[in-house]
């Protein structure tokens, strides 16, 4: 397996990004955190995203009797770099999702808030990103969707 390491330092801050010739390393899955209130918006880093610069796709994956996994796609369409993203998905109340992958992920009442870790927080022009998680309820897609502030 042949790895890279890819590193960029923008204000102060490191990102590295490995890429392997086998494909991405799988991540381990990460439990959600479960709060109350508005989503916490990081500064500069996560603006919001110009119409026709970014876009993000749902679709879930897989089903069972209980729950389900979907898959979420963030896709830089633009020109330009990406530093940074934020997936908020707002979800049928009766859906409990029980891990994420990908993403640092916060679970309000009917809101799942994803956002970019320091191994994918940067995105190169027409690259994409994939992350997911599993949950408890009822698979469908989500009532709305937004990345950067823009609609999916």
């Amino acid at each position: 397996m042949v790895t890279t390491a890819l590193m960029t330092v923008v204000a102060g801050t490191m990102t590295v990004l490995y890429v392997t010739k086998d494909g991405p390393a799988q991540r381990p899955m990460a439990p959600v955190a479960r709060t109350s209130g508005a989503p916490h918006q990081s500064p500069s880093v996560h603006g919001t995203a110009a119409p026709g610069t970014i876009k993000a796709a749902y679709a879930v994956r897989s089903k069972w009797k209980d729950g389900f996994n979907a898959e979420v796609t963030v896709t830089n369409i633009s020109s330009q770099p990406l530093m940074g993203w934020i997936v908020q998905l707002e979800l049928p109340k009766d859906v409990d999702v029980t891990s994420t992958w990908g993403a640092t992920a916060e679970q309000l009442p009917g809101r799942l808030v994803l956002r970019s870790q320091a191994y994918n927080t940067y995105l190169e022009a027409g690259g994409a990103i994939r992350m997911g998680f599993e949950a408890k309820g009822p698979a469908g897609p989500p009532k709305s969707c937004s990345v950067n502030g823009a609609p999916c």
